[in-house]
């Protein structure tokens, strides 16, 4: 006869209250029984095993919904694995993060991220304008983007090059940020209604490249905005317009290698 275990015997046995035993149930990450209508939850053994594992995911801080696709995965390992690397990835960020707000605070700025300046040639810009919180970019900067597309195609104008996102403001979750979406055109067109064809001067940038992983880090990201906004340190430069991220045609494409480029318009001192 197969020994089954009550809601409160199997909390006891992995260390947690009956309330979570009761969730990850009703979640579908355990599987109980019942004999009859109104009858008690009943466990059998196999479901301790799961029980521990559940238990020791949701100690690394892992969501329900990330349990249950590791648990329930076809290799476990390679799906923990794949889960894991993000998460180290993102811990990676937030390390050199906090040496740099650390670096700030002593008074000598520094990022361990290499920059470059590079001569930017004059250009034609195709503009719309917009504003969000830090929790509304997500959104904002694809949809106007997608409107820029829209009137490149309306106008048969072609695209010239990556599009690029200017903050004239810093956003937070609480405080919108005015920012400025952009796309190279190839040659003059007529801009739809609320948008703006621009002529930007060539000039010189120093660009900050960053890797998938290194972009999915927000306190990452706010730190290297910050540290371009500071001409990277160098001291021979001066920073005389507002940051810049370009979107690599590699954004989201799992190829490794640079994605995206926070960029600021400099000139010598």
């Amino acid at each position: 006869m197969t020994t089954t275990l009550t809601v409160g015997a199997l909390a006891r046995t992995l260390g947690v209250s009956e309330k979570a035993v009761r969730l990850w149930t009703d979640r579908g990450l355990l599987d109980a029984t019942r004999t009859g209508e109104g009858a008690p939850r009943a466990y059998g053994p196999e479901q301790v095993v799961r029980g521990r594992s559940i238990t020791l995911l949701r100690a690394l801080d892992v969501s329900l919904a990330d349990v249950a696709t590791v648990l329930d995965a076809a290799d476990p390992v390679a799906e923990f694995d794949e889960l894991w690397g993000a998460v180290r990835a993102s811990l990676e960020g937030r390390l050199a993060a906090a040496g740099y707000v650390r670096s700030v605070l002593a008074g000598q700025p520094a990022l361990d991220v290499p920059h470059e300046v590079r001569d930017v040639p004059a250009r034609l810009l195709l503009t719309l304008g917009g504003s969000a919180t830090l929790g509304e970019l997500a959104g904002l900067i694809p949809a106007l983007t997608d409107r820029l597309f829209v009137a490149l195609g309306e106008a048969g104008a072609t695209l010239a090059g990556v599009p690029s996102v200017q903050y004239h403001e810093r956003a937070t979750e609480h405080s919108a940020a005015r920012l400025t979406v952009r796309v190279p055109v190839a040659a003059p067109c007529a801009p739809p209604p609320g948008m703006a064809l621009v002529a930007e001067e060539a000039g010189r940038e120093i660009v900050v490249a960053l890797d998938q992983d290194q972009a999915a880090d927000q306190s990452f990201i706010v730190a290297v905005h910050d540290h371009v906004a500071l001409a990277a340190g160098d001291g021979a430069l001066a920073v005389v317009g507002d940051n810049r991220e370009s979107y690599l045609p590699t954004w989201g494409r799992g190829l490794g290698g640079p994605v995206l480029e926070i960029s600021a318009p400099v000139v010598p001192r």
